[in-house]
């Protein structure tokens, strides 16, 4: 199937997922989309800085750590699983701060 082709099966509307986590729990993230076989096509910014309602991730001497932000688009029934994962890892990893946003996008 061609790119052009592929697009006009996939467009409408999805849900568009925007989690951002601590670089140590990426790990953990990937080994928990590949065995729920979900956000497996996403986009992947590195080295985010920013400061929410954990310890900053400014990757300077003073907080040297940095996030990662995956940006995943969706069916319904993905992003309900998606979530699933974020509440485990969020469980799991109180104290690393992990902020997961979900909307609506749609395809063209």
């Amino acid at each position: 199937m061609g790119y052009l082709e592929n697009i006009k099966i996939h467009a409408g509307v999805q849900k568009r997922v925007e989690i951002i986590f601590s670089q140590a729990v990426e790990e953990d993230f990937v080994a928990e989309f590949k065995e729920q076989q979900v956000g497996l096509k996403y986009t992947k910014l590195a080295n985010v800085m920013g400061a929410g309602f954990s310890n900053p991730r400014l990757g300077d001497a003073i907080w040297p750590q940095l996030n990662m932000m995956y940006i995943i688009y969706c069916s319904e029934e993905d992003c309900a699983k998606i979530i699933a994962i974020v509440e485990k890892l969020r469980e799991q990893y109180m104290g690393e701060g992990i902020a997961c946003f979900v909307s609506e996008s749609t395809e063209v």
